[in-house]
């Protein structure tokens, strides 16, 4: 018997019930569909770009961090390297200016710590020593000096011409320079003209071995180069005058850095005591000797230096200063012990420990036979 359900139509309220249903599930599965999530394999790659974006960016900020932070470390570096250089240079300058201080060269002491005071002019130590060095100087200025004395001017010869050039030939015979000049002075006051010649001979001749005889015998090296110079105006010079003329400018212009700069003065009188050893000024100080003091002044400035440097523990500095000063000065022993630990820190020997008071000596067992 056939289903009464079955067989009856379906109402339309019914089917519009059936029609929402439908409706409703279709926009599920829509809304289903977007939220759907993105492929698994697109993910990763997105991560992994951003990782590769970020660590660029990190590395780029690193790098010009660590390019400022290197820039300014340089210039840090170069500052202190300059204030090294400069204390050094000013402690130095200090040590000298009290030397010449003590051995009365205060022209000397004065130009050093004046420029102590250009480049620390709150150096207080520099300043008193300067102002000490003053007083000293005009102390020194204050002291009576004596009158030059006057030398009375040679009275005119009215003897005749030819007596006065025979004169003149017995002076030349006699090789009395002086009395020779002052009578050909008189005849050419008389008479320019008179025997010429003769006269410019002489005059070369006497001014000539005047001259070498002020270098040579009397150490008036000034006196001898103006007689040699004037004896060219009436002839060439011959090379011993030439040498000799020479030999003393460069003595006089050595001496000028007497006390200021002895490295100059090593400059000058290095070649002279090679060249003209006895070669002397009116002190009788050769260059010879004047090259040895020099050599020895030249060491106790490096010998101080060496000792500051020393104090200053800058080791290798100090081993090369002491090494030099050595080569020409006899150290003392202190000296000699501050160069052999300037030279063992310099090289990294360690040091040595002394050994304690009671300790027994050690002792090496020999193996039996």
């Amino acid at each position: 018997m056939p289903n009464p359900d079955e067989t009856m139509p379906a109402s339309s309220e019914q089917v519009d019930e059936t029609v929402k249903i439908e409706t409703i599930e279709t926009v599920k599965a829509a809304e289903e569909i977007q939220a759907e999530p993105e492929p698994a394999d697109d993910k990763p790659r997105r991560r992994i770009g951003r990782l590769v974006a970020l660590g660029l960016l990190a590395v780029i900020i690193l790098a010009a961090l660590g390019g400022l932070g290197g820039y300014f470390t340089a210039i840090q570096d170069r500052e202190h390297q300059a204030e090294s250089i400069v204390s050094t240079e000013i402690a130095d300058q200090f040590l000298l200016g009290l030397i010449e201080l003590e051995r009365g060269q205060y022209e000397v002491a004065v130009q050093r710590f004046e420029y102590i005071l250009k480049i620390d002019p709150g150096n207080t130590a520099a300043a008193e020593k300067l102002t000490e060095t003053i007083l000293k100087m005009n102390e020194a200025d204050l002291l009576p000096t004596t009158a030059p004395t006057l030398t009375p001017s040679p009275t005119p010869d009215s003897r005749n011409q030819a007596e006065l050039f025979a004169q003149a030939l017995s002076f030349r015979d006699q090789q009395n320079w002086d009395a020779l000049l002052d009578t050909l002075d008189t005849l050419r006051i008389q008479d320019p003209s008179y025997n010429a010649v003769q006269l410019d001979g002489l005059y070369y001749l006497a001014y000539r071995n005047r001259g070498l005889l002020r270098i040579r015998n009397e150490g008036n090296l000034e006196g001898g180069i103006f007689d040699l110079n004037r004896a060219e105006l009436f002839g060439p010079l011959d090379i011993d005058a030439r040498s000799y003329r020479e030999w003393s400018t460069k003595y006089i212009t050595g001496v000028s850095f007497w006390g200021i700069d002895w490295n100059e003065v090593i400059n000058y009188f290095g070649p002279l005591a090679i060249s003209a050893p006895y070669l002397a000024d009116s002190n009788f100080f050769t260059a010879q000797d004047r090259l040895a003091t020099a050599q020895v002044e030249v060491n106790y400035e490096i010998l101080t230096r060496a000792r500051a440097r020393f104090a200053g523990a800058k080791w290798c500095d100090a081993y090369d200063l002491f090494n030099q000063a050595a080569s020409y000065i006899q150290l003392t022993q202190d000296d000699l012990d501050k160069f052999q630990t300037a030279k063992d820190r310099c090289l990294g020997v360690p040091p040595t420990e002394a050994p304690t008071e009671g300790a027994p000596p050690e002792t090496t067992e020999t193996p039996e036979p």
